[in-house]
């Protein structure tokens, strides 16, 4: 049955009026060379994933040229994501909400006319949710190495982490349902959307347990809609590694409340540029909306 959408109308004019007011801000098309080298480092990348014994390709997003299909100009920017089950449950023994900034993300872009590559970090997952040094940060530091390690270093960019608080950006919603339907409520009101498009979800629970390891339901949702992403990548493409494709982490905390957990994305364009757009929040506003309607009653 239908549920009524009445917060998804009114957030939806306020995304149309933004967008409309701010298409005469779009870049110009990027050369072909540099597509061509941010293709290159892209493959660089996904060949070494694909090689691995132990890594698992989860989704692979072409954010510049989805944008385009969309009549959307952003810079060059493709993003895989990839998975090492073993590394990915270490860290969730941790800290079940570490789900939220995992799998591993590594990003080709071009920035101020150069192509770049960025990753998430181990430092960056210590630093948001103060992880302590030992196995589990070290497996992940070797699996991102290995797979990034023979880029060449002026083409590197390290993200400064050093001011970001601990959990900081992270929005925390209840839902009034159980796990399982809290999900496929989210699934089916994000999907309803009508311009998002759907990457896939990584059950960690059933990870942990293929290890003999137990933890909480916990999955993640990813997902995008490649119109508006292209728009509030177009003058911050770093954003493509934490905040495109989207992603909803469903958990079940200890006392058993199911909580739907999201990235802030204007704190995100913070952390990455030192400021953000109105776009950021108009989507960040549209994000909250649609969960929202999803898992209250």
């Amino acid at each position: 049955m239908t549920r009524p959408r009445a917060i998804h109308a009114g957030a939806w004019c306020f995304v149309t009026a933004v967008f409309l007011l701010s298409s005469c801000a779009e870049s110009e098309p990027a050369g072909v060379e540099l597509y061509s080298a941010v293709d290159d480092l892209y493959d660089s990348i996904a060949t070494v994933v694909a090689a691995s014994d132990n890594l698992s390709l989860i989704t692979e997003i072409d954010h510049s040229r989805l944008a385009a299909e969309q009549n959307e100009i952003m810079p060059p920017a493709r993003v895989v994501l990839f998975s090492d089950p073993g590394v990915n449950t270490a860290i969730l023994q941790l800290d079940p909400l570490a789900a939220l900034d995992l799998p591993f993300r590594v990003l080709a872009y071009v920035e101020d006319g150069e192509p770049a590559v960025m990753f998430t970090s181990p430092d960056y997952l210590k630093q948001r949710f103060g992880l302590p040094d030992g196995p589990a940060l070290t497996g992940y530091e070797e699996s991102i190495s290995g797979v990034t390690g023979s880029l060449p270093d002026a083409t590197v960019t390290t993200l400064d982490t050093s001011s970001f608080g601990l959990k900081q950006g992270i929005a925390v919603l209840r839902s009034a349902y159980g796990f399982e339907e809290t999900l496929e409520r989210l699934k089916t009101d994000i999907m309803a959307e009508g311009d998002t498009v759907w990457f896939g979800e990584i059950d960690y629970q059933s990870e942990a347990a293929a290890l003999g390891v137990e933890l909480p339901k916990l999955t993640l949702l990813l997902f995008g809609a490649p119109g508006p992403g292209g728009k509030a990548m177009a003058e911050y493409p770093r954003m493509g590694l934490d905040a495109f494709c989207q992603k909803v982490l469903v958990v079940q905390s200890s006392d058993g409340d199911i909580e739907v957990l999201f990235n802030e994305m204007p704190a995100l364009a913070e952390l990455h540029y030192g400021d953000s757009a109105l776009v950021h929040k108009v989507i960040n506003r549209r994000m909250r909306s649609t969960l929202e309607t999803a898992i209250e009653q």
